[in-house]
C-alpha cells in the first residue's frame, strides 16, 4: 500500500471503469471495487483525458457520449465514496521537469512524466495498463492486467 494510501489511476483505469465494453473494464472493476473510501484519484490531467475520450468516436465508437452525458459519467466517479480529486501540489513543476528530461523525442512521456511526478509527491500509487510507467524510478506503480 503506498504510504498516503492514495492510488492516482491513470486515464485508462477510468475509462475502462466508465466504458462497459472496455477491453479492460473487468480487470478495472475487480480493482476497483476492492478500494476503500478516499483512496482512489482523480487528477485535472486524469479528468480531462477522462472527458476527451468519452467524447471521442475514433476511441467509442457507437458509444461516443456527448459533453453533458461525459460529465455525467466523470461526476458518478467522483461521488462515489472511494474516488477524490488530488489537486496539483506547488511543488509540481520540479518534479515533473526532472522526470521529463529524455534526449530524445518523446511526445509521449510528457503525460506519463506529469502522472509520476504527481504520484511521487503524493506518495500515491500509480495504477494504469500502460507498462511505460515502469521506466519511472522510484515510481509506486500497479499494472493491471
Amino acid at each position: 500500500m503506498p504510504a498516503s494510501g492514495i492510488k492516482l489511476a491513470d486515464a485508462n483505469v477510468w475509462l475502462a471503469l466508465a466504458f462497459s465494453d472496455h477491453m479492460h473494464h473487468e480487470s478495472a472493476t475487480g480493482w476497483f471495487e476492492s478500494q476503500t473510501d478516499s483512496s482512489c484519484a482523480l487528477c485535472r490531467l486524469t479528468q480531462l483525458a477522462l472527458l476527451r475520450h468519452l467524447t471521442n468516436a475514433k476511441i467509442m465508437g457507437k458509444f461516443v457520449q456527448n459533453q453533458q452525458q461525459a460529465w455525467q459519467a466523470y461526476d458518478k466517479f467522483l461521488n462515489d465514496p472511494r474516488v477524490i480529486f488530488l489537486a496539483e501540489p506547488v511543488a509540481i513543476d520540479v518534479e515533473f521537469r526532472g522526470l521529463s528530461q529524455s534526449l530524445s523525442p518523446s511526445h509521449h512521456r510528457w503525460t506519463d512524466a506529469y502522472l509520476a511526478a504527481l504520484a511521487k509527491l503524493n506518495a500515491a500509487q500509480l495504477v494504469t495498463f500502460d507498462q511505460g510507467f515502469s521506466s519511472f524510478a522510484g515510481l509506486d506503480l500497479v499494472l493491471l492486467a
